[in-house]
């Protein structure tokens, strides 16, 4: 399958010596890798995860632990090998012929990278369950690879990010896996390591938390949320913190809201728009602030409110109608039963 290297082709010389290393071993399931570089010990750990993160294939190894021993002048890597080498190549054959169900199906928006990606994007957000029990068990080890994504069908936020990345890569659309911390709350600790992805579209970059949109399963919701489909930088740092320097993200073109005609800027334009999508399910929308309106919270709430019991009082009477938000991207959401 085709597989892009991002975290590879930004390494300085010394870095990339020890990455070839490392991957080469974990190619051919080493038990020892060697290294012999003026790297620490912090240095060589983090280009190992990104050999991971640039290569899902690598899906026999356990993601969960580095092991290490340190001799004078050197440093030895012991990979952990939760699949032998026959299970592993049986394991790629099964990951081949799910990413080529994908792809067949998504070959009707070929020459289309915004809508190929919002078609993995999609499949990923109907197929799988996050596995919540998998960040406090020591032997779910699938949840961390493209194996739990794409044949546990459950997987958590770093196994989605791989799949995601295969996907795209197999379709020639570059994608990273990005590793930082990401809370709701803004407060970032040691429970908030969180994995999502970069895409360059149309020779542009967005984020996309395929994660974060994954409402589809909570609590028979089901329905795909776009609020992380194609965000740029400014816009993803409002609830994430990238580890690494990333490509700055600038552009809005193919932010999902922009592309869906889904962006309000005064009252009259989200009665309009929830007038003529009151026959949909699920009514999304993203209020700028661009004109006045939508500038607080309160206001946001209270406007959204007022134009759903003006647009939809007929529904609303039935008791059919549920209005959620997300407020730091000033997002709302009317959902009709």
């Amino acid at each position: 399958m085709k597989n892009e290297r991002y975290y590879y082709s930004i390494m300085e010389p010394f870095e990339r010596e020890a990455y070839k290393k490392i991957y080469e071993g974990i190619k051919a399931y080493a038990l020892n890798i060697l290294i012999t570089l003026p790297l620490t010990k912090e240095k060589i750990e983090k280009i190992y995860r990104k050999v991971l993160f640039d290569n899902p294939l690598f899906f026999y190894i356990n993601q969960t632990v580095i092991k290490m021993r340190y001799c004078p002048g050197e440093f030895i890597l012991m990979p952990e090998y939760i699949f032998r080498i026959n299970e592993s190549e049986a394991i790629t054959r099964d990951i081949r012929k799910v990413v080529n169900k994908v792809s067949t199906s998504a070959q009707k928006y070929s020459g289309n990278e915004f809508r190929l990606e919002k078609y993995f994007h999609d499949s990923m957000v109907k197929s799988i369950v996050y596995d919540h029990d998998a960040l406090t068990a020591k032997d779910k080890y699938n949840a961390f690879s493209v194996v739990g994504a794409f044949l546990d069908k459950t997987a958590v936020c770093e196994g989605i990010a791989k799949a995601f990345k295969v996907l795209c890569n197999e379709h020639a659309i570059k994608c990273i896996v990005a590793l930082g911390k990401a809370s709701p709350d803004r407060i970032y600790d040691e429970e908030s390591y969180h994995a999502w992805n970069l895409v360059k579209i149309n020779g542009e970059s967005y984020h996309v938390d395929v994660t974060w949109d994954n409402r589809y399963h909570d609590e028979g919701a089901e329905h795909i949320s776009y609020d992380y489909f194609n965000l740029t930088t400014s816009e993803i740092l409002i609830d994430h913190q990238p580890e690494d320097v990333l490509p700055l993200c600038t552009s809005e073109k193919l932010n999902y809201f922009t592309c869906t005609d889904s962006n309000v800027s005064t009252f009259e334009e989200l009665c309009r728009l929830i007038r003529n999508r009151r026959h949909l399910k699920m009514i999304v929308f993203r209020m700028l602030n661009d004109k006045g309106e939508f500038s607080t919270e309160e206001e946001m709430h209270e406007k959204v409110i007022y134009a759903a019991e003006r647009e939809l009082e007929d529904i609303i009477k039935t008791g059919n109608v549920k209005i959620a938000f997300n407020e730091l991207h000033r997002i709302g959401k009317i959902k009709i039963k």
